[in-house]
């Protein structure tokens, strides 16, 4: 009699140790922390989208928080590193205060986005927390596809920190109010009026709840193909460490 065999464990992701070479404030709730260090001359840039980890060690263990890597210089082993400030929580307190010298480790990178290029036109639909990832993208589109970007936002100024030029792209900002009951409800009512031609891609990265009523909305309203939509929930309403496989697909 054979028995199976045992599952592979699954392979952490290496560890590099880095320090902050200097903090820029993008708009008045996101920092770019620059971190540069030897242990990055072994960092691999895995393409748009792709994430990593922050180590952050706490009294009792570490906590790890996931942010896409916004710009990696193998050249001069620097990483750039998007976060925003939004109160209470280890990283956002972390970047409140973070400053040149500082060190940190980071894990990673993860998966990154993979841009098909069958794909006649783009659409791009995030909140805030995701604008680095979609400058990644953008970064890498060609530039003569048409590009359709929304992003809803907390308050207008959080566009400026999507800092890529692209001359297909349309950019509409959705600026979120105080008595908006849901977030990513504006994302959701700009996404159902967007027209789309049979070879478009779509990319959906924001809340997780939010995420999950535009992927329904695209697979079971639209009838569009699963295997041009990708959806990510970065975070969730309600949860301090929403976990960062969240892709809406159960």
């Amino acid at each position: 009699m054979t028995t199976p065999d045992a599952p592979a464990p699954k392979s952490k992701k290496p560890r590099y140790a880095v320090t902050v070479s200097r903090v820029v404030a993008l708009t008045p709730r996101m920092r770019r922390v620059t971190f540069t260090g030897e242990a990055l001359a072994a960092f691999e840039w895995s393409g748009p989208a792709a994430h990593i980890k922050l180590v952050f060690h706490a009294d009792t263990a570490p906590v790890l928080r996931t942010y896409t890597p916004r710009r990696f210089d193998s050249q001069t082993r620097e990483l750039d590193v998007d976060l925003v400030l939004h109160g209470e929580g280890p990283a956002s307190t972390w970047a409140e205060q973070a400053a040149p010298g500082q060190t940190l480790q980071i894990a990673g990178p993860g998966r990154a986005y993979a841009i098909d290029a069958a794909a006649g036109a783009f659409l791009l639909a995030a909140d805030e927390t995701a604008i680095p990832a979609m400058a990644t993208i953008l970064a890498d589109l060609p530039p003569a596809l048409p590009v359709q970007v929304f992003v809803e936002l907390s308050e207008l100024s959080q566009a400026a920190a999507l800092d890529v030029a692209h001359p297909g792209a349309s950019f509409h900002w959705l600026v979120r109010g105080a008595f908006d009951p849901l977030p990513g409800a504006l994302l959701e009512v700009a996404v159902r009026g967007a027209a789309l031609p049979t070879d478009a891609r779509v990319y959906v990265a924001c809340e997780s709840g939010a995420m999950r009523r535009i992927r329904r909305h695209f697979l079971q309203e639209r009838q569009f193909p699963a295997a041009q939509l990708t959806t990510r929930g970065y975070w969730k309403q309600g949860a301090t460490d929403h976990p960062d496989r969240d892709f809406g697909e159960e």
